[in-house]
């Protein structure tokens, strides 16, 4: 869903454009804020996905993270990186936090962000991130809550300290 999109959602939905603002301020936040609001969050999402996912969702996102082991190129593997995350958001059945991740991934997807993944996400970098996507699958299926939750935090810092070297 694009920005666009989403303001005229939230200004059909509120009837102001004050969310509309916000939400076009958090378009221009950088990278470096974007993964520490998604180190508050989606620990937190990926608990709630354990209370709340369905056997289907669950074999959705083991899909999409064995597709995303499966590629060979950066822009593949980004592509099914996305959609992993954005499952588990999906299986809380929260709307709020579905959104949020929506607008996150938006942010994601700008030319400054692509230019840091370029730049510092290895073959290695990228194998080590399936490892932790395994491992966030695992406690998931074994609706492990705090198990989901601290290895989803593990991830981000992964991803973080790949990102900013």
């Amino acid at each position: 869903m694009s920005v666009s999109k989403i303001l005229q959602t939230v200004g059909a939905l509120e009837g102001t454009t004050d969310v509309g603002v916000i939400l076009q301020r958090l378009t221009g936040a950088s990278p470096m804020d974007v993964m520490n609001v998604r180190l508050i969050i989606e620990p937190q999402a990926a608990a709630a996905a354990v209370s709340n996912a369905t056997v289907a969702d669950i074999e959705a996102i083991r899909h999409a993270h064995e597709m995303a082991q499966a590629q060979d190129d950066l822009e593949g593997f980004e592509h099914w990186d996305g959609e992993f995350h954005r499952l588990i958001y999906s299986a809380t059945r929260n709307d709020l936090l579905m959104t949020l991740e929506e607008i996150l991934d938006v942010i994601r997807k700008r030319p400054q962000w692509l230019r840091i993944k370029r730049t510092h996400v290895t073959e290695a970098k990228r194998q080590q991130y399936c490892r932790e996507h395994a491992d966030i699958v695992s406690n998931i299926t074994n609706r492990n809550t705090q198990g989901a939750e601290e290895a989803m935090r593990r991830h981000l810092i992964s991803v973080l300290n790949g990102m900013f070297p």
